[in-house]
């Protein structure tokens, strides 16, 4: 029986992370950043307001870290950071893909909170009044890189998404909170729904096809059944 989708972060580890993204490159499992409605996306607690495009980017740069995209930090003497996230229609969140700055950093966040079809969004004070949708602590990278590192989700929690809020914090230092990539890993609803319509038009299709076939085979002065 598989249980990934049970997983929470206490139970990965650093083989279970890689063998993820190895997984992450199948044909169902695409980039969500192409389904990103970035002018319904903001971060509350920005040190620079409008700073989240930095780290909101596609996939082939989620391991550039600063030499590519930036970052984005929290104000000051503040770990507290919170991100909202809104797609342009439904998807299917498989994974959540994070760059910290290598975990052991002082402004690293260890932790992360997730809610799912908040559509208005979060504030602070909602923080701990909420249920969660899920929750992660961060894994922390041995080799000190601003390499991305991909936590699965539960598939149940994240089947139908319109928007997802996330909360960072609980660093090491207490300060601020830094992040270098933020992405998503799953699937389009609309394109999974057209693919299962275009299935059952077929269907429907040839039956119809059948059923014409045997009218015009059918003898015209042949005796009926009585």
């Amino acid at each position: 029986m598989d249980c990934r989708d049970d997983l929470t972060s206490v139970d990965l580890d650093h083989s279970v992370v890689t063998e993820s993204l190895a997984s992450a490159t199948s044909s169902s499992t695409i980039s969500l950043y192409p389904f990103i409605d970035h002018h319904g996306c903001y971060g509350t607690n920005l040190a620079l307001p409008d700073s989240l495009p930095r780290v909101l980017r596609p996939l082939d740069s989620k391991d550039g870290g600063p030499w590519t995209g930036g970052s984005i930090d929290s104000q000051d003497d503040d770990d507290e950071l919170l991100v909202h996230v809104k797609f342009t229609e439904l998807v299917k969140i498989k994974s959540v893909l994070i760059g910290t700055g290598g975990g052991r950093a002082s402004n690293a966040p260890r932790l992360l909170k997730c809610w799912v079809n908040r559509v208005d969004g979060l504030t602070f004070s909602d923080v701990n009044s909420t249920a969660t949708s899920q929750e992660f602590e961060l894994l922390e990278s041995t080799s000190g890189s601003h390499d991305s590192l991909e936590y699965p989700v539960r598939l149940a929690r994240f089947s139908n998404v319109s928007t997802i809020d996330l909360y960072f914090a609980n660093t090491r230092g207490g300060e601020s909170s830094r992040l270098y990539y933020l992405g998503f890993m799953g699937e389009s609803r609309r394109i999974k729904k057209e693919e299962n319509s275009g299935m059952t038009v077929g269907a429907e299709t040839g039956v119809d096809t059948m059923i014409d076939r045997m009218k015009e085979s059918k003898p015209s002065g042949g005796a009926s059944v009585r």
